[in-house]
Parts: C-alpha cells; structure tokens; sequence
C-alpha cells in the first residue's frame, strides 16, 4: 500500500534546470527556458471475446516519445550554434556503431541529458537522466520587426534517446538514489 505524501508544495513550472554535457554545450544549460518531459505508450493488446466488446490487456512494447525543449536565444547565437554544430557532427559522423558497442564506448555524437526538478527552496529533489541522447530537430527562428521590446526570440530543439531514469535526491544528504528506469522504443 502506498503512503500519502508528507510534502504538500505544489511543483512550478520554473522548477527545472537541464544540463547537456556541460564541457561541450555550456549555453544549452544556462539559456533553456522550457522543457516538455517524454510521455509514454503502451498500447494495449485486445483479446475478443464473443458477444462483448474485446477485453485490453497491457501490451509488450513502449513507445517513450521525444524530449523537447525551448531554448533562449543570445545575441551571438551562441546557444543555437552549439545546437547547429551538434546536429552537423552526427550528419558527418560515419561511426561503426557495432563497434563501437563491442569496445562499451558512447559515441562521440550522443551525451546524456540530466532534467533536475528543484524544490520550492531551489534544491534539487528529482533528477531525470535522459541516457544516450541526440538531437533530431532545431527548429525555425523568427525575426518580426514588429515585436516589442521585452519580447525575446526561442528556439525549438528536440532529441531522442535509449532510456531515461528516475533518481530521488536526498534533501538532507544529497545522495541520488535509483527510482527506476524507462526503457521501451523511443519516438515514432
């Protein structure tokens, strides 16, 4: 049997903090205004039966939709370039991928993507680890010369990945402890 909670703080949307690989795309963190967590889908398996409507037993496969995020745009650009340099890397990357398997090494052209979700005193109480991510869309920028002044220009990104995992942080000690992880086919 589960037990109430014991926290009744509502979660904020502004709660949030995503880290993409820090070393190699330090803007992405720093300027990422929205992020949309993955649904999931497990279709259902219909069994028939005669004379009723057919009885849905849980199916086998899960289908983990794609992570997007709405990322802040500098005026260097710079955020967009990172993302513009990472879709260009994998498009050119030739990469034996069963070998690289073999060797258990990641592929320079995925990094893991950490969504920490913050408490309403800023600490992080949930980390979500998006595992082996790629990006597979940047999306369109407008410019409208008709905005006004404290209008600021986004960007849409998304990416698909192996698995993503839930981990509880310790508000007290900081530890990270597993709560489970999601594997199943991602996006469609």
């Amino acid at each position: 049997m589960s037990n109430l909670t014991e926290n009744f703080n509502y979660l904020q949307p502004t709660s949030f903090k995503l880290v993409i690989d820090r070393k190699n795309f330090p803007n992405l963190e720093f300027f990422c205004q929205q992020v949309t967590h993955p649904g999931l889908l497990i279709p259902s398996a219909e069994v028939p039966v005669r004379r009723m409507q057919s009885i849905p037993l849980p199916g086998e496969s899960l289908t983990i939709n794609e992570l997007s995020a709405e990322i802040l745009l500098d005026e260097n650009m710079e955020s967009y370039t990172e993302m513009y340099s990472w879709i260009l890397r994998n498009q050119h990357t030739n990469l034996d991928t069963h070998t690289a398997m073999q060797r258990k090494e990641k592929p320079p052209t995925y990094a893991d993507i950490t969504l920490s979700i913050l408490s309403s005193h800023n600490n992080t109480t949930v980390q979500v680890r998006y595992v082996d991510a790629m990006p597979t869309s940047l999306g369109d920028i407008q410019f409208l010369s008709t905005a006004g002044g404290q209008e600021f220009i986004t960007f849409p990104a998304t990416f698909r990945f192996s698995y993503f995992e839930l981990k509880t942080v310790n508000a007290t000690t900081g530890s990270i402890t597993d709560s489970f992880s999601v594997t199943g086919t991602v996006g469609q």
